[in-house]
């Protein structure tokens, strides 16, 4: 028999994981954050204490989410359309999504498919792309209850912005082989409007210094060029593959 020592242990450990049960959250929608035009989708806990989960993602996640929730209709099928039609095609269905740390200033989700043999499928993926898939495939969201916590307490930039007709995106590890920028450290310009100020820029540029002075991340290329004076040419320092160039324009 248990002692009362290791029976309180026990309910102690009981209740602990109770309060670590992950919350069902839902998409309330999408919106601009207004200081550096980075998407940001906002989950909200579902029931009484309706806590909020604010996530910066990227603008083609957003297009995807969005297009979703308003039943958009498209010319052509988008990436998360094919991932849902993989799944079904194959006898899978999502059983939930679980956003279940924030590590490094980034979220970590998980994918829980069911195979075809019924057993669970746990695939990592960015929450932005799990977010997509649940709406589509109709699966529940769920955010580890210490994920709000950790939110509270950290300042998460945003993934990505658009600044001077570019889209730029935090140079993660994996971005950063993708587009072999390894070598360098700085933002990642990942798209170039047709119209942009910084025309001369080039998908897979790194952008390493805002008027000589270095940037590491979107938030500090935000702040940066939301401080530079409107009527001096912007001057960013860029890594484009094994070069330095220096690329400087007028404000319109």
């Amino acid at each position: 028999m248990y002692g009362r020592s290791a029976l309180i242990a026990v309910a102690a450990a009981g209740l602990a994981w109770a309060a670590a049960d992950p919350v069902e959250v839902e998409v309330r929608g999408v919106q601009l954050d207004p200081t550096t035009g980075s998407p940001v989708v906002q989950l909200v806990e579902k029931g009484k204490a309706g806590r909020a989960l604010p996530i910066w993602i990227g603008p083609f996640e957003a297009q995807a989410i969005a297009a979703e929730m308003q039943g958009m209709p498209l010319p052509r099928p988008l990436t998360h359309d094919l991932m849902k039609r993989l799944v079904e095609s194959l006898g899978g269905r999502l059983d939930h999504v679980v956003i279940g740390d924030l590590r490094d200033n980034t979220y970590i989700a998980t994918l829980h498919l069911a195979g075809a043999d019924g057993k669970d499928i746990a695939i990592d993926a960015r929450p932005s792309d799990a977010i997509a898939l649940a709406l589509r495939l109709h699966g529940p969201i769920l955010v580890a209850d210490e994920v709000f916590a950790k939110s509270r307490a950290t300042h998460v930039s945003p993934a990505a912005a658009h600044l001077w007709g570019l889209t730029v995106q935090d140079l993660t590890p994996d971005i950063a082989a993708f587009f072999k920028a390894s070598a360098a450290k700085g933002v990642l310009v990942s798209d170039v409007g047709d119209d942009a100020d910084a025309h001369e820029a080039l998908r897979g540029d790194v952008i390493t210094a805002l008027d000589g002075e270095p940037v590491h991340s979107v938030l500090e290329l935000a702040d940066r060029a939301g401080a530079h004076a409107a009527t001096k040419p912007v001057r960013l320092s860029v890594r484009r593959g094994a070069r330095d160039l220096t690329i400087s324009f007028p404000l319109r």
